[in-house]
């Protein structure tokens, strides 16, 4: 039969044991808190940072918007603005053409007037 080599602790060793194992646990549950805290305080901390980035993403995408509606609200003013003038001057030539054939008219009238009394 083999000889085993154990060694017998006398209660009180196996006490200071049993009490330097439960420190040990204690230590190691502590850094586990820690290590828990940790990283809650970097979830946090990312949630807080993605939030900013959207709160600042959707600030640019409104600011984005409003530019480009003063944008195109400013070049449906000048395409408005360029199609009244356009019609302003077209009626500018009617009443030129207008008056011209009204003046003309009016010569002939004169002059049938004149022959017929003449």
């Amino acid at each position: 039969m083999a000889e085993k080599n154990v060694e017998f602790k006398s209660p009180e060793e196996r006490f200071k044991e049993l009490i330097a194992i439960r420190e040990k646990e204690k230590e190691v549950q502590r850094k586990l808190q820690a290590s828990r805290e940790r990283a809650q305080s970097i979830i946090e901390e990312g949630r807080r940072k993605a939030q900013e980035m959207r709160r600042q993403a959707e600030e640019l995408a409104r600011l984005e918007i409003e530019r480009l509606r003063q944008q195109i609200l400013a070049e449906a003013e000048a395409e408005a603005q360029k199609i009244i003038e356009q019609g302003q001057a077209r009626a500018r030539d009617i009443e030129q053409k207008a008056t011209q054939k009204q003046a003309e008219l009016i010569l002939k009238l004169k002059e049938e007037l004149l022959a017929r009394g003449a």
